[in-house]
């Protein structure tokens, strides 16, 4: 098992060094002179398989690819360059051509969502999340806020809340607006919350988060899946209206004062 194991690993290395340019034996060349330090050519040739003939002409060509050393003596010995060394232009040559794909990427959404606009379609965005990718991406969203959330919640909802507090109390001190609507028969405790909070009472069924009126986060009512919105159809605007509708139909509550100062670090 332990051989197969190590069998698939050198076969999985040598691939590799194939998708960098260098041919079967040259990579079984440059392989085989790792650790070893100088090594002459035919004890390269002895241990990696390879034919004793063509050895010297693979040598020079991964010398002349800046990845062996031949020292000049006789025999003529051989070492490999340090892989961080010899393959730093190739990594950096890719990053380059992965950044330019990815402009060209962005380029061409851009173009395509221009010509759907422009034709009344939007296309939609949506991401399904279970319940404990809901927790973290909701704490992604608060973080990443500038201006405003607005969250509704219903009774099962106090739990999440409890667990997203000190998120939404940092998002406070940095000045995002937070209005929050409260199921009726939430058994929330309003003395935790910062007096910043706008908070308000109303018949809530299902939780969501409205991120500067861009994104949302919609959870089913028990919390275990939710969707997040990132889309300007009509989907969006009729939820944002929805919680403007639920906010005016109800008054403010006072808060007690939360002393937030120790939140600000």
């Amino acid at each position: 098992m332990k051989k197969m194991s190590e069998s698939l690993a050198c076969n999985e290395i040598l691939g590799g060094l194939e998708e960098l340019g260098l041919s079967k034996y040259e990579a079984s060349a440059y392989y085989g002179l790792l650790g070893k330090g100088l090594i002459s050519a035919n004890d390269l040739a002895y241990s990696s398989g390879l034919p004793r003939t063509k050895i010297y002409s693979i040598l020079k060509k991964l010398e002349r690819k800046k990845l062996v050393i031949i020292s000049n003596q006789k025999p003529l010995m051989f070492r490999a360059l340090s892989p961080a060394d010899s393959f730093r232009n190739l990594l950096l040559k890719h990053e380059e051509k992965i950044s330019g794909l990815r402009r060209l990427i962005e380029r061409l959404k851009v173009i395509n969502d221009n010509g759907l606009r422009n034709k009344g379609i939007d296309e939609k965005h949506y991401l399904l999340l279970n319940q404990s990718l809901t927790d973290s991406k909701i704490v992604e969203l608060i973080k990443s806020s500038k201006q405003s959330i607005e969250i509704a919640l219903n009774s099962w909802g106090n739990v999440l809340f409890s667990a997203i507090q000190d998120n939404i109390l940092k998002a406070v001190i940095r000045g995002v607006k937070v209005d929050l609507i409260i199921d009726k028969n939430s058994d929330i405790d309003t003395s935790i919350l910062p007096i910043a909070i706008n908070l308000r009472k109303n018949t809530i069924t299902s939780n969501i988060f409205i991120f500067d009126k861009h994104l949302i986060l919609l959870m089913n009512t028990d919390g275990t899946k939710s969707i997040v919105i990132d889309s300007v159809d009509i989907i969006m605007p009729v939820l944002i209206r929805q919680f403007e509708d639920l906010w005016k139909s109800e008054k403010s509550i006072k808060i007690s004062r939360k002393e937030i100062e120790s939140m600000n670090a």
